[in-house]
């Protein structure tokens, strides 16, 4: 027999002590002996079993909300689930995609609990930057970017006429 096999027998032993109780009470008891033996094949073991009842009691509450998937829910209904308010705040920010923007700081500034001094320049989100630019802490780069970037494309635009007008004279 390996170390695993005894593992397994030692855990399926542990739950068959408590398979008449409900998942909660099991989950109980099993804290309870958890210092019962120092083995560490016991303590492996105690601690597959106690694995075994959470996934159980997960499962449990995974399928208690998959009944109810089918009925019609009021819109004003608060949720106490925890699982249901993860899977709400995923969905929630999926929906909307998040923009980034990049500003160069005027003055030193805090952003989301996050202090930047003076000259550097981030990317925030598109709401901290109008925020920031509102309140004259930063400037756009972007902004400034596409009119260096015009300007740039001006004198090339000049330079290239120039050359071709040397070549054609």
């Amino acid at each position: 027999m390996d170390l695993s096999e005894k593992i397994i027998d030692k855990k399926e032993k542990l739950l068959d002590e408590f398979e008449n109780l409900s998942l909660e009470e099991v989950a109980k008891k099993i804290k309870e002996i958890e210092k019962r033996d120092d083995d560490v094949v016991f303590k492996i073991a105690y601690l597959a079993a106690r694995i075994s009842v959470l996934n159980k009691r997960i499962q449990e509450l995974i399928n208690e909300n998959a009944v109810n998937d089918n009925s019609i829910k009021e819109t004003n209904d608060v949720s106490t689930n925890i699982v249901e308010k993860i899977i709400k705040q995923s969905k929630k920010s999926k929906d909307i995609p998040i923009e980034w923007v990049r500003v160069q700081i005027k003055e030193t500034t805090e952003v989301n609990g996050v202090r930047f001094p003076s000259g550097i320049q981030i990317d925030v989100t598109d709401e901290d930057a109008k925020q920031m630019i509102e309140s004259d802490k930063a400037i756009l780069l972007e902004d400034v970017q596409s009119k260096v970037d015009d300007e740039v494309e001006k004198v090339v635009e000049d330079k290239v006429e120039k050359v071709v007008e040397n070549k054609v004279s």
